[in-house]
């Protein structure tokens, strides 16, 4: 059975609406598009692509394959996650799109909690990108095995939280922390049950 794994850019107040650029996600008037890029660096970088070069395919919500499908395509090749992006196999868990165009992409034709077990089944690694809904509905059902947080420091104090109402109880195992000059921090999770 493989592994799914979820990615996660947050500020340390929990926002993950719209870290990568200023218009990619401005719903509710949000204004701080591209809160992360302040704190990239070579560091944190190496190790972000070392994380993606390991997945079989990407699992994604509709809003952030809406997001990826309308840059990666256009992104240069000098980027290294250019290809990545575009030839992996990509899955949509949507219940309102009825097509997607984005290279080697399909929709889940079947409930979450019965595609994802199949495609767990079929490759060692799905990673889940940003999608905080969808993996609101994964961790519901159990079907996150780890979890890579890159948390922010800074504070919006406004936008989609990751860990906001609705979030299910799960205790948490720490696997990892790193602090990069940055002052981001890595912190690897798996999930370990209900809390205590």
């Amino acid at each position: 059975m493989g592994k799914l794994v979820v990615h996660m850019l947050m500020t340390l107040d929990g926002v993950v609406q719209a870290p990568g650029g200023p218009d990619e996600d401005c719903e509710d008037g949000f204004s701080y598009g591209g809160w992360q890029a302040t704190y990239r660096n070579a560091e944190s970088g190496q190790l972000i692509a070392a994380d993606y070069s390991s997945l079989d395919a990407l699992l994604l919500g509709r809003k952030t394959y809406e997001i990826f499908a309308s840059s990666w395509p256009q992104a240069p090749d000098t980027n290294p996650f250019t290809k990545l992006m575009n030839e992996k196999p990509k899955y949509v868990a949507s219940r309102t799109l009825t097509s997607v165009d984005w290279n080697n992409t399909k929709l889940l034709d079947m409930d979450v909690t019965t595609s994802v077990p199949l495609l767990k089944e079929r490759y060692a690694e799905v990673h889940v990108a940003g999608s905080a809904d969808l993996v609101q509905t994964l961790l519901r059902h159990d079907l996150i095995d780890r979890m890579n947080i890159w948390q922010f420091p800074v504070l919006l104090g406004k936008g989609k939280r990751f860990f906001g109402d609705g979030t299910i109880p799960t205790a948490l195992q720490l696997l990892e922390s790193r602090t990069f000059s940055s002052g981001t921090v890595l912190l690897r999770y798996e999930p370990a049950g209900k809390p205590k």
